[in-house]
């Protein structure tokens, strides 16, 4: 979740999507009775039940359109809460938009909510609509009134999240002096947790297409895993420094650019100046922390090579590595089909119709629409390390042409192998890899002895962590208490 602008929105395909269906009370409830019970406070203002089953009808209607249905239990009960808790955070952002005397613009609501409305039964359908409506104690003139009030809640809503974005923004150095962190009396300040935190957003953007987990457990979890990487860094810095490592300006101008030319690929400078503004950095703040890091970069990198010094790799050591790693030297392949199935007694069954790679064919080509078959597939050309164990010793013992003679079992069923092509290769000899194992197994030894040192170093230096707030879900505890805000969760 990024920490920067926040936008309440309708999402009409983001609601999160949990299978299950509803269930049902022994006990007779008057409907009218019960949409009047109060389900959450602010101040002297009350919101009803019927306006929270009004969100509760339209989340269904998204289930529905994706496809899904509503969760059920506890699930369905963690939704419910959810939705609760969104109708009075845009409550009190309105009430707080009204208060300062934001202007939105009201018109074009009801035509706007009228769209909405007419996806909604373009997509469920009018019968299925009105359906929905019905069961839900409305008719399509008070949801449609719902629509355009819950519209003109969100622009107050939205209005208040800009005016809390400008006035931080305006305001950001004290977002930023903010302590984090504390390392052996060093106060690390917010500039550089937010700075680590872009970094990370970003790569997880680029490797997954998404951005971070927002839930409560992964965002505490992230925040976290920040803190002990800016304490790991800054710590074995002073080691390396400790150690008397010095680095000339030439390394670390070296190192800036690197750290540079990893953002210019994706972004101009005036791109970079408005994702920086998510994390209320500027781009000079950007560039001050960068060279800061690009620095503990290269004393931690000298550190390391310092380590490789004092490590010593034998013969006999290279020699072991050899023999356990020798297949993933080996080259060869094979191309095959196999029919998977997860009984045994099923995959002999085929087996005896199999005499040779026809016999094969014919039993794949029924395979494909047979139920009790897992998969029937062309796997193409593969390497032994590319399968389980079981599987390419089985493949790689047969030549071509030439059939399994009984089903092969593996974790995931019991296969029955064709191989219809062979490749050999020659296999490295040890003096071939003896270079490439010594740099492996001193990188091995520097990385334990690096991992050793860092764990000493970290057990003797006093570390504090401040609790990390993201400045706008603070300040929305804070309008809650302000405005008083009250929920009754038990009454939905």
């Amino acid at each position: 979740m990024k920490m920067g602008k926040k936008k309440i929105i309708i999402a009409l395909l983001a609601v999160m999507m949990i299978v299950a269906t509803a269930g049902c009370s022994l006990i007779q409830v008057d409907p009218e009775k019960d949409l009047q019970k109060v389900v959450i406070e602010i101040g002297d203002e009350k919101v009803l039940k019927r306006e929270f089953n009004s969100y509760l009808t339209y989340h269904k209607m998204v289930y529905e359109l994706n496809g899904q249905a509503l969760p059920e239990g506890d699930e369905l009960d963690l939704l419910k809460e959810d939705i609760l808790n969104t109708i009075s955070e845009i409550k009190v952002l309105k009430n707080k938009a009204i208060e300062t005397q934001l202007e939105i613009d009201s018109e074009g609501l009801d035509e706007e909510a009228q769209t909405y409305l007419d996806s909604f039964i373009e997509g469920l359908g009018e019968e299925e609509y009105s359906s929905f409506l019905e069961e839900n104690y409305m008719d399509a003139d008070s949801f449609k009134e719902f629509f355009k009030s819950y519209l003109e809640d969100v622009r107050y809503a939205n209005a208040a999240i800009e005016s809390f974005n400008d006035d931080l923004n305006e305001n950001k150095e004290e977002e930023l002096s903010k302590v984090v962190l504390t390392i052996g009396g060093e106060e690390i300040l917010k500039d550089e947790f937010y700075y680590n935190l872009s970094k990370m957003e970003f790569d997880y953007y680029v490797s997954t297409g998404s951005g971070l987990p927002a839930d409560q457990e992964s965002l505490e979890f992230i925040y976290d895993e920040l803190l002990n990487k800016i304490s790991e860094s800054r710590i074995m810095y002073q080691e390396a420094v400790d150690k008397g490592i010095n680095a000339s300006q030439d390394e670390i101008d070296k190192e800036i650019e690197n750290l540079e030319a990893y953002f210019s690929t994706y972004f101009d400078e005036e791109a970079l100046e408005g994702f920086l503004s998510e994390y209320y950095l500027s781009v000079d703040d950007y560039n001050r922390l960068l060279k800061d890091e690009a620095v503990r970069i290269v004393y931690i990198e000298k550190l390391q090579k310092q380590m490789e010094t004092g490590v010593t790799v034998t013969s006999e050591e290279i020699s072991e590595y050899y023999e356990e790693n020798k297949s993933s030297y080996d080259t060869s392949s094979v191309s095959a089909k196999h029919i998977l199935t997860e009984s045994e007694s099923y995959a002999k069954e085929m087996m005896d119709s199999i005499d040779d790679a026809k016999g094969f064919e014919e039993v794949f080509e029924k395979a494909q629409d047979d139920e009790n078959i897992k998969e029937a597939s062309d796997l193409g050309e593969f390497t032994y390390n590319q399968m389980v164990t079981e599987f390419a010793e089985a493949a790689f013992a047969l030549g071509v042409g030439e059939v399994s003679s009984e089903p092969v079992q593996s974790q995931y069923g019991y296969h029955i192998i064709y191989v219809y092509d062979k490749s050999e290769a020659d296999l490295p000899t040890l003096a071939d890899k003896t270079d490439e194992i010594r740099q492996i197994l001193v990188a091995g030894k520097v990385s334990e002895e690096y991992e050793t040192v860092k764990s000493a170093a970290i057990e003797k230096t006093d570390i504090s962590k401040e609790e990390i707030k993201d400045p706008f879900l603070a300040y929305l505890e804070e309008l809650k208490d302000e405005y008083k805000v009250k929920t009754y969760p038990s009454r939905l």
